[in-house]
């Protein structure tokens, strides 16, 4: 199963290069957890090679997690949720050991953070509990469920999530948090809205000018490694993008919630990274930073919530007639149900000669990007043209057209 996760959700390999980046820039905690779980920093840095890009992207990844650290120790609430937790070390951090910490992520990442933090915490005389739950944060009952037990307020926190969801995914995510947060009371903290301006003006800063074409140029490959376009969404506003500003405010005044930037620079410690870097660069990273804004998110009293939707329980029923496979799907697709989806479809194509395949969506409610993937496995598998999708709605419908699948199926 856990071949099954990762192939439909690749994006969480990024998660450890998070991980890697800051055991470089010296975090011990962030050491420890690489070590137990036999990540070598090597294996992102090339060897022994540190190039310039990698300083940068090591002084960008330690600013923005110090500084929310900072963030998240001074709201009120009790209970922090780290929507994509990663493996990130803050169940650690003296910091947030007075908050109810929940680190929130993908089943295949919790598997493994879940005991981890358990060890490493054991003996520990940590105040308030922390612990760790799978969710995806498209699906209004995964969070839910996620938060079953905990008395409000909360602070829900993302970084470096907006970047890996598709239009239609960053929607259904503020809709849900939106819910959650009418619910228990409190606010949304992200970095992400400005994260195209954070990573390229440290990058600048540490590296020089030549870091914006060597940043996109990751992004490029991120992307094609992800099958997801990095940053694509009207939540984030990437650097020299004006635009994107105005489609921010929409977005955020369509899912009903309103926005307050607090300044960066305000809350950065002595980071870490400082101790690898020059006088002339960590002056410059400081001023870069009094530009940037992590974003406090909270729902608009004034929005009228149209009535929710609820997809019912996942099912797959699969057919063959001859070399025509039949795959009838209900619910939602979505990263925690797209491994089943892949292992159903594997499976009858492990078994016959398949020529084609039709998938009806009848009953579908939404697919995700991991469901997405799944279809172009499957497009893989059986060539171009052989995958049929019949009954997709109109969100569904939409969400091939926002990514190209409508140029790769055929919709009927």
């Amino acid at each position: 199963m856990d071949e099954l996760r990762a192939r439909t959700n690749p994006a969480f390999n990024g998660a450890k290069s998070t991980l890697v980046y800051l055991v470089e820039a010296g975090d011990g905690n962030a050491a420890m957890m690489a070590g137990e779980l036999n990540i070598d920093p090597n294996a992102v840095f090339g060897g022994e090679k540190r190039d310039a890009l990698s300083m940068g992207m090591m002084a960008t990844v330690d600013a923005g997690y110090e500084i929310m650290n900072k963030i998240m120790s001074s709201v009120p609430e009790k209970t922090i949720v780290d929507l994509g937790c990663g493996y990130t070390p803050r169940a650690l951090i003296p910091e947030l050991e007075n908050k109810h910490y929940i680190g929130c992520d993908l089943p295949i990442v919790i598997d493994e953070m879940a005991p981890l933090a358990k060890k490493l915490l054991a003996g520990k005389n940590r105040p308030a509990p922390a612990e760790y739950k799978a969710a995806d944060f498209t699906n209004y009952d995964s969070l839910r469920a996620a938060l079953n037990g905990v008395e409000g307020p909360v602070c829900l926190e993302s970084q470096s999530t907006l970047d890996y969801l598709t239009q239609s995914e960053v929607r259904q995510l503020c809709a849900n948090v939106r819910r959650v947060l009418v619910e228990f009371g409190g606010r949304w903290l992200t970095p992400d809205v400005e994260a195209g301006d954070r990573t390229v003006n440290t990058l600048m800063a540490v590296v020089g000018a030549d870091a914006l074409r060597d940043v996109m140029s990751a992004f490029t490959t991120l992307s094609s490694e992800t099958d997801v376009v990095v940053g694509d969404n009207d939540m984030i506003i990437r650097y020299g993008y004006t635009d994107d500003i105005p489609k921010c405010a929409a977005l955020l005044k369509e899912v009903g919630l309103k926005a307050k930037k607090i300044t960066m620079s305000d809350y950065m410690p002595e980071l870490k990274v400082f101790g690898k870097l020059n006088d002339e660069q960590r002056a410059a990273m400081k001023k870069a930073y009094e530009s940037l804004n992590a974003w406090e998110l909270t729902p608009d009293p004034d929005w009228t919530e149209p009535e929710a939707k609820t997809g019912g329980e996942f099912g797959i029923d699969t057919a063959v007639n001859g070399s025509d496979l039949t795959v009838t799907l209900r619910g939602r697709v979505d990263s925690l149900t797209a491994p089943e989806f892949l292992a159903a479809f594997e499976k009858v194509a492990g078994e016959n000669a398949l020529a084609a395949a039709t998938v009806d969506m009848s009953n579908l409610e939404y697919i995700s990007s991991a469901g997405l993937r799944v279809l172009l496995i499957m497009t893989k598998r059986l060539g171009a043209g052989h995958v049929i999708v019949t009954g997709a709605n109109e969100l569904i419908r939409s969400i091939f057209e926002q990514t190209g699948y409508d140029d790769i199926l055929r919709i009927r």
